[in-house]
């Protein structure tokens, strides 16, 4: 990987757990993930306006609904996650339980096969995931990730990161059938609809009020949460496509960062050396690929 796709990769690492740092902090964070999405759509017209094709194949188009479906899924688990507990849980929870399933999936809905070093890698990222929920390296505490499972955060989370996995599969499919820039454009404009349907009835009586309260926020991250991905797609222009989605999961540590010096979340410790056993993890399923 080359000095520029690394330095892009590590900036859409950080810019994609800052907003997740920025939503964590929203005081209704549907509303606010409601705004963002409307904002994105709005600021990204003109890239879509730019590459929009003639025609998209059915698959295409059943792909974008699928993914747009599943992404309404993703962000109401992820508030429901953000809801319940502290951003270096969530986030590591989300980001590294995604990738360690998207192989698992793969084997048994499309018969790819895993090597060594992804089992190792996903092995890992169960260690990980382990060591992020623990209140204590001592004795007396080891049993606590198992009690945190009972519909706390980190269920949430998991559930979160099951849905990064399955998008991620239709999303493979889908950006073979459209290009990627239009894709991800109707997948996001479909994803606010749907979002709508969940959202207007449950926070009408917010929705001004939290704009009021966050909108710098709310137009940050409707800018940030599409322009990390379009870092991605030119990195992978210019690099293996391998090494950017194994790269970009150092976001997993800068949002343990993130949330325990900024945001003062306890057990920094046992977060931060989870958070980058997971990193490792989802490092070795990339590069297994």
């Amino acid at each position: 990987m080359t000095g520029v796709a690394l330095a892009v990769v590590l900036a859409s690492a950080f810019f994609h757990a800052f907003w997740n740092y920025l939503a964590k902090k929203g005081e209704r964070r549907l509303a606010f993930v409601w705004w963002a999405l409307l904002v994105g759509i709005v600021l990204f017209l003109p890239v879509f306006l730019y590459f929009q094709p003639s025609s998209i194949s059915h698959t295409g188009k059943y792909c974008i609904l699928a993914s747009a479906l599943l992404h309404t899924l993703y962000f109401c688990l992820l508030v429901g996650a953000y809801d319940r507990g502290d951003l270096s849980l969530v986030y590591p929870l989300c980001r590294g339980s995604g990738p360690m399933l998207v192989p698992i999936l793969a084997v048994l809905l499309i018969g790819e096969h895993l090597v060594t070093l992804g089992i190792v890698g996903i092995v890992l990222v169960v260690c990980g995931i382990y060591v992020v929920n623990l209140r204590s390296f001592c004795l007396s505490g080891i049993l606590q990730p198992f009690r945190e499972l009972s519909g706390g955060a980190s269920l949430w989370a998991l559930m979160t990161g099951a849905a990064i996995a399955v998008y991620s599969l239709v999303d493979k499919v889908g950006v073979g059938e459209v290009y990627p820039p239009v894709y991800i454009y109707l997948m996001m404009a479909a994803n606010w609809i749907f979002l709508s349907a969940y959202t207007l009835p449950r926070e009408w009586n917010h929705l001004m009020r939290e704009l009021t309260l966050n909108w710098k926020s709310i137009l940050a991250v409707g800018f940030l949460s599409n322009f990390t991905y379009l870092l991605i797609l030119f990195a992978m222009q210019v690099s293996h496509v391998s090494y950017v989605v194994a790269v970009r999961e150092v976001s997993i540590v800068f949002s343990a960062l993130l949330g325990v010096v900024w945001l003062k979340e306890s057990q920094a410790r046992e977060k931060l050396i989870g958070s980058v056993i997971i990193v490792c993890g989802v490092v070795l399923i990339g590069f297994s690929r």
